[in-house]
């Protein structure tokens, strides 16, 4: 009888530990279903930064950390809006810098590197993506239709999403895709 009521004692103590732990785990995320973007989300590497001017669509000067950095938005390029590449602004290319001047406006900049692309081009500006305000500003660029998607490899970080914006406008026709044949491979076609 004594045998009895400890064995009864033990079962109850251990379905008691495990029902525990059940409600212990229900509240807990497993990380092998967490989201690519919650990942990142919780990794960035971001570094608030100071606007000083907007050059371009694609393009900034900034400060980071006291130093004057040139900026170029990663992953996407916008119709130029002055004459010294082209001769005269591209279709577009006003409307994305003045767009682009108003959104920062008065908001909180950051930058985030990616892991998959160079941190520096050719011309020595800066590569990485801008963030006003916690928004993904390349991704603004890109559903406003005053972007298209470039200068990638399709491994980066935000690609799909760049992407899918992307589509988003060109589907709309909105801006830049209002033009047939404007947008091609490598630019503009003006």
């Amino acid at each position: 009888m004594k045998n009895m009521k400890q064995i009864i004692s033990i079962v109850t103590a251990i379905a008691a530990i495990g029902i525990g732990a059940l409600f212990v785990n229900e509240n807990q995320q497993p990380s092998e279903t967490k989201t690519q973007e919650q990942q990142s989300a919780q990794s960035k590497d971001q570094t608030e930064v100071t606007l000083e001017r907007v050059v371009d669509g694609d393009t900034i000067l900034m400060k980071d950390k006291g130093e004057r950095k040139r900026m170029r938005l990663l992953l996407i390029d916008t119709p130029e809006s002055n004459t010294q590449k082209t001769g005269s602004a591209q279709p577009y290319g006003k409307e994305a810098k003045e767009f682009l001047t108003s959104y920062l406006k008065g908001k909180k900049l950051t930058i985030e590197y990616d892991p998959k692309h160079e941190k520096v081009d050719q011309y020595d500006r800066t590569l990485a993506y801008l963030y006003a305000d916690n928004e993904l500003v390349e991704e603004v660029l890109l559903k406003e239709g005053l972007a298209r998607l470039g200068y990638y490899s399709g491994d980066e970080l935000y690609f799909q999403k760049l992407k899918d914006a992307e589509e988003s406008a060109r589907k709309a026709k909105k801006n830049i895709w209002s033009k047939d044949g404007y947008v091609g491979k490598k630019g503009f076609n003006d």
